[in-house]
């Protein structure tokens, strides 16, 4: 127990008790979406999705969830991405996400950032009115929805809107300026990376201590050697108090008889 406390309180860089990894993988395909909930979902059913993850770019792994699908994260969104859709990767990569891309909206029908890509839901399906030719929106990914107009785009974007706070929705594409930041056709991410197999997030406490280097597993030892005299002093400061007081009992039995 003491330890534990003297390895919480000095941050020695290994773990006291089973820590969990965070790896990153590749997004490898062009349908590889960040789901709300870890459901095969069909595309036409945008309840489960967040948006389209750009291909070549890069999201993070916090856990493995079940055979199919992975807890991750892309940028500031938590959701869960499907294992045949991304490659895991040794390092962190320089430019992991497809980020700082912002945009403008130029028409009252794009105005409405809604919960869903989609005008039906009345007010339930409302976030926030956003200010016209505002460009604090930040692009996150694309998604398949409703076509507002006939014959015209089914294409939202996923994006955060800053105002009085943030806010996270869709916006209806047809009327967003690309002039603005956003690309025609999102860049390519061609940063060299090692691929590996697929990672095991759980350490166990020995596993972390033996692949310490030689500095930490030394520091470790010294931190060991020098708690002993100290929890040997605890020891005896106990053992005395327990002393004292069966004492004092004595005593007081031998006054009253």
């Amino acid at each position: 127990m003491l330890f534990l406390v003297i390895c919480q309180s000095f941050n020695f860089g290994f773990a006291c008790a089973e820590t969990t990894a965070t790896y990153f993988a590749r997004i490898m395909t062009d349908n590889a979406y960040l789901y709300i909930k870890p459901i095969e979902t069909n595309m036409e059913d945008f309840s489960n999705i967040y948006f389209k993850l750009p291909k070549s770019y890069f999201i993070k792994l916090t856990d493995s969830y079940n055979s199919q699908f992975y807890l991750a994260q892309y940028l500031d969104i938590t959701g869960y991405v499907k294992k045949d859709d991304v490659q895991s990767i040794v390092e962190t990569p320089k430019m992991p996400y497809l980020n700082n891309i912002s945009f403008r909206v130029y028409n009252e029908i794009s105005r409405d950032m809604r919960k869903q890509p989609s005008s039906s839901g009345g007010t339930e399906n409302h976030v926030a009115f956003i200010q016209l030719n505002s460009q604090n929106l930040t692009y996150y990914g694309e998604i398949t929805g409703e076509s507002l107009n006939s014959y015209r785009t089914n294409i939202w974007y996923y994006c955060k809107y800053t105002a009085d706070k943030d806010y996270y929705g869709y916006v209806y594409s047809d009327y967003c300026d690309d002039g603005y930041g956003l690309p025609i056709s999102l860049p390519l991410n061609t940063e060299e990376v090692t691929y590996t197999t697929s990672p095991d997030f759980h350490v166990s406490e020995a596993e972390e201590i033996t692949s310490l280097p030689v500095e930490s597993k030394t520091t470790w030892i010294v931190v060991m050697v020098l708690s002993v005299p100290a929890i040997i002093f605890l020891i005896m400061i106990l053992k005395t108090a327990k002393f004292d007081k069966a004492n004092k009992i004595r005593k007081s039995e031998i006054k009253d008889y």
